[in-house]
């Protein structure tokens, strides 16, 4: 009979750290921005030469308060074989900036038409700023016109 509480009771804390509570703030309605860069979509451009693009993006989680998104879209660099920094980032790459109020779960396109000079042989991912003035990026895709 003893070892059978005794048995119960350790079960009992064993299982405490798996009941803890949330933080203040952080339910799960409160979540951290993530976001996911998707294949974008690419045919010919009959107006120039380049290509119609459709650039997505998915957004796991959205963030509340100081953590939400104030802007986001997509950065690339282009011509990356001519590049030392391969990694496009908000400061040193281009952008194209999406304007639709994201939405988790949901997949946010924008849509462009960009000359081969302008995007080709490019990394390209999302990116996120967020009120507190960080970024979120999705990992880096790459590009090359046909």
């Amino acid at each position: 009979m003893h070892k059978t509480i005794i048995l119960a009771l350790m079960l009992l804390i064993n299982l405490l750290p798996a009941c803890k509570k949330d933080k203040a703030g952080g339910g799960p309605d409160n979540k951290e921005t993530k976001i996911t860069t998707m294949e974008l979509a690419s045919t010919p451009s009959t107006a120039v030469y380049g290509s119609d693009l459709v650039f997505k993006i998915k957004f796991e989680g959205i963030g509340q308060g100081d953590k939400s998104v104030e802007e986001y879209g997509i950065v690339y660099a282009a011509w990356i074989s001519n590049l030392s920094n391969k990694i496009p980032v908000k400061e040193t790459g281009t952008i194209v900036l999406f304007s639709d109020t994201p939405v988790a779960g949901k997949i946010m396109e924008k849509k462009a038409t960009l000359t081969f000079q302008q995007f080709n042989d490019a990394n390209y991912r999302a990116f996120a700023r967020l009120k507190d003035g960080t970024y979120v990026y999705g990992e880096v895709k790459y590009f090359a016109s046909a």
